[in-house]
Order: structure tokens, then sequence, then C-alpha cells
């Protein structure tokens, strides 16, 4: 059978390959994407009413593919959301860059600034140049009750190996410096706590720099030691004494403006529960002892010297002198308090 051709159809109209006005951009065929590219670009819009989308999809297969962008990805709205419609991403060419909204999680390690991700830390902070590695700043308005933690390491149901130890925050600072450095400060861990403004009937009971504490919760395992503080031995290797001083704990003038009523350089409170004994303070083998938990009755102290050649720890009592002495026993040393 032969084909029915339309009068005045230019002949071989039935090989496409002959059509003529195919071209990009002829009349006729500008609304189509030219899958091999366009001369000055081309712009795909998906609708022409309100609110409209373009959707693409990589496959009519149930298996579904990728939608792969082959180079840099720009956005000119600079907006990223989510499948609910709600902004998670924001872009833009001023600081802040990048801004992220809601809940985040991260799988993976994090590095910050110059550092690289590590497997042996969730989070890597390293900066080549002087400056802060990273600052953490919470800063509520109008807030009337409640804690602000800025920084908060809290590892619940923490499960550690047979042999460990877990570190809450570890701080490290090592200066490493070519020879002829003049100067310089190496701290480990650097605290200041403190409250700029504010004026009459601002009431706050307590400012404090660094406040330490431990706690054992429905621990039945076997007995420990607990250190609320605990300064260990420095490390030191050198090829010459240039240490001059080594401070194990050093308090500064704790009253230096006329303004405080009361200083203290160190208080320590009594000790009332334990069921062994109290000691408030142990200086050396020892040398120095106080004791707490309760008073300490008629002709005596709560000071412990240690006395002689080989040192025996003494109590420090009482004596009248008006009575000879008569207070004393065999072996006790007499001390007279002014």
């Amino acid at each position: 059978m032969g084909q029915l051709r339309l009068l005045g159809e230019p002949p071989a109209s039935d090989d496409h390959a002959a059509l003529a006005n195919l071209a990009f951009p002829q009349a006729g065929h500008t609304g189509f994407v030219a899958a091999a590219g366009l001369a000055g670009g081309q712009t795909i819009i998906g609708g022409q009413a309100a609110s409209e989308h373009l959707t693409l999809q990589s496959t009519a297969h149930a298996a579904r593919g990728y939608v792969r962008a082959q180079d840099d990805l720009q956005l000119l709205s600079n907006i990223i959301r989510d499948s609910g419609g709600n902004q998670r991403l924001a872009l833009a060419a001023a600081s802040p860059h990048l801004t992220l909204t809601g809940d985040a999680k991260i799988t993976g390690n994090l590095a910050l600034h110059d550092g690289t991700p590590n497997a042996g830390y969730g989070l890597y902070s390293y900066k080549a140049n002087p400056g802060t590695f990273m600052h953490v700043r919470a800063t509520p308005q109008g807030a009337a009750t409640g804690d602000v933690t800025g920084f908060a390491v809290y590892p619940s149901g923490l499960v550690l190996p047979n042999a460990g130890t877990f570190r809450g925050v570890a701080g490290f600072a090592v200066c490493s410096v070519a020879s002829g450095a003049t100067s310089g400060v190496a701290q480990g861990l650097y605290f200041y706590g403190g409250i700029a403004g504010g004026g009459p009937g601002t009431t706050f009971s307590e400012v404090t720099g660094a406040r330490v504490r431990t706690a054992v919760s429905g621990y039945t395992g076997s007995l420990m030691n607990l250190y609320s503080l605990c300064l260990d031995a420095p490390s030191v290797s050198l090829g010459a004494p240039a240490i001059t001083t080594t401070y194990g704990i050093f308090v500064g003038d704790q009253g230096p403006s006329a303004s405080q009523q009361n200083a203290y350089g160190i208080y320590i409170g009594d000790m009332t529960l334990a069921t062994g004994f109290k000691r408030l303070l142990e200086v050396g083998p020892p040398y120095l002892r106080v004791t707490g938990g309760g008073a300490p009755g008629a002709n005596l102290t709560n000071l412990y010297l240690a006395e002689g050649a080989t040192p025996t720890l003494r109590r420090v009592q009482w004596v009248d002198p008006g009575n000879g002495g008569a207070n004393l026993v065999a072996g006790q040393r007499v001390m007279v308090l002014v």
C-alpha cells in the first residue's frame, strides 16, 4: 500500500533526517531543549502559574538512579529546602556564608578551619595562624530562669573498654618554637567567668571561674578514689635547668579591690559524713595535718605538726602554764599560743 501525502508537502518529508527548519534556534523549535547544547546557554522553566514546579527524575523504572550535576551547582536563590518545604540550608556571598536551620547530625568526622578529618577525633579543630580555634558563645535574651551552657560534653551511656581513660574535656597546649623566640605563654586550660554590666537590682549570687565536681551513681563495683581536682607531677625533659620555680597551685591576690568586703586565699569546708578519717589538709609525708568533722575538745586543737629528726606527727594542744604543766603526759611537748 502506498503512503498518503498532503498537498504541498515537500518530497521526502517522510524522512525525518531530510526535514528542514529543525536547527536551533529556528522558529517553531525554540520551545524544545537542545540535548547537545545551545550557543549562549539554555533556560528550562517548569510551569507558568504561581508556585508550580520543575521536577527532574532519573528514570521511569522503579529502581531509581541519580540526578547528577556534572559541574558546580550554583543556587541563585541561596536556599535549600527539605521535602516539607522547610528552609534547611542558606548560602550567602557575605558572612555568614553558610547557615543551617534545624537539628544537625554528623555521622562521620568533622574538621574545622585548617584541620583534616581524622578517624580518631569526632571534632578536630586546627588553625595555623594565631587566633581562636573554636569560639562557643551562648547569649539568651530575656531568659528569667535556667542554666546557660556554652559547651557541654555529656556522653550518656558511655561504655569504656576494659582499660582506658575517658576525658570529658582535655586541654593541651604546647609551644613549639624556633631558637631565638623571646617570650610566650602556653596554657593547657584557660577559664574566665565574669559579668560585664548590670546596674542596681541585678542579683548574682556567685561568679565562678571554674567549677569541678565528681559524681558516682549506681556504681556497685570495687572501691575507687575520687579526685575533684588532681594535679599530677609536671613532665619535664630539659637539657639544662631552665625552669626557675614550679608551682602546684598558685593563688594570687584575692583582695585586689577596695570594693571587696572579705577575701579568702583558700577556703576548705568542713567534712561531716565520711565514715573514716576527716582531714581538711594534709601536707607532706605528712608534715602538717588539719582535721575536720567536729570540735577538737577540751585542751585540744585540730592541728597536727611533725616534730623531731625522724618526723613524728603530734597533735597541738593547749596547756595552762599556771599549773606548771600538770596537763602534760610523758612524751608530749609544749607549744605556746600567743
